[in-house]
């Protein structure tokens, strides 16, 4: 079978997406034996800067028009990942991510599925957040606890079903909460339209990894999933130190990261760590271990 990852790396205000994109696929290309493949989805393909191209499997560009909001945030186009795949198995993942360890197995044990979300997000120490406090909503509704964070869907009727119920819930969100919430002004999410498709078209159960081991999860640095008393910045750098080693593994507030690592602030690929980066995909020494440099004193 064809498989490969995704990513949407649309610009957001100061937010470099593709400039994360492109350290994503350096990441994937380092880690995984197996399926490391990466495919953008951009507005424009033929801006795509040179020095990125040769990381990126495909660039594709929107293939259903651009549906952000006028506030600027881009992640009403997440329903277009379906089509815009190139590949008979495809892993959805956010942009400002970065890959640790091989988790090539993982494909094996999430093809015994048509589809299925991440169910289980970690904090920094590898354990499995219990409670998000900014999903209230979905847990007073009964909705699932699932994640497009890491999603993988095989092509096929029902899930090209699927995505164009998110695409039909994004293109009138107010109506969709209205129905679903008893209110028109909830904010929206790749995430809530997921959710909402799921139980609209009744598969909100077979999505679910509780037959596959949990598989597959990763790391969300969401300050507010890590556990710390009174933390309200929503850097997480500034509650915990974080260190690079020469071989790009790393390591935050002394614990090993092993799985997919949602970093979520936008500044976190620095110069430095993309240049260490490159390195190492080229096959060339590291010259040193990439500076940390988090912003601003560690709150102890």
């Amino acid at each position: 079978m064809d498989r490969g990852y995704i990513t949407i790396a649309l610009r957001s205000g100061d937010s470099d997406y593709l400039r994360m994109a492109y350290c994503l696929a350096l990441s994937l290309r380092l880690t995984q034996s197996r399926v490391n493949r990466l495919c953008v989805l951009v507005e424009d393909a033929a801006a795509v800067p040179e020095r990125y191209r040769w990381a990126f499997d495909h660039i594709v560009e929107l293939p259903h028009g651009d549906d952000s909001r006028p506030d600027g945030w881009r992640v009403q186009n997440y329903h277009q990942v379906y089509a815009a795949s190139p590949y008979e198995e495809t892993a959805t993942v956010d942009a400002d991510m970065l890959f640790f360890a091989d988790v090539s197995p993982w494909w094996e044990v999430m093809a015994r599925k048509e589809l299925v979300a991440a169910t289980r997000v970690l904090d920094y120490r590898g354990q499995v957040v219990s409670f998000n406090p900014l999903r209230a909503q979905f847990y007073e509704h009964g909705l699932p606890d699932v994640h497009n964070g890491f999603l993988y869907f095989k092509k096929g009727p029902e899930n090209e079903r699927l995505f164009a119920t998110m695409r039909a819930f994004t293109r009138d969100w107010e109506a969709t909460c209205e129905r679903f919430f008893g209110r028109g002004d909830v904010h929206y999410s790749g995430d809530c339209s997921l959710v909402l498709a799921l139980r609209e078209l009744g598969l909100e159960r077979e999505c679910q990894n509780h037959d596959t081991g949990g598989i597959p999860m990763f790391v969300h640095m969401k300050t507010c999933l890590q556990g710390w008393p009174g933390a309200q910045d929503k850097d997480w750098r500034k509650y915990a130190d974080h260190r690079f080693s020469p071989s790009l593994d790393l390591t935050v507030g002394g614990f090993d990261i092993r799985y997919p690592f949602h970093y979520h602030v936008r500044d976190f690929v620095s110069d430095e760590l993309l240049a260490a980066y490159e390195r190492a995909v080229a096959g060339d020494p590291p010259c040193s271990s990439p500076p940390a440099s988090p912003p601003g004193s560690i709150a102890r």
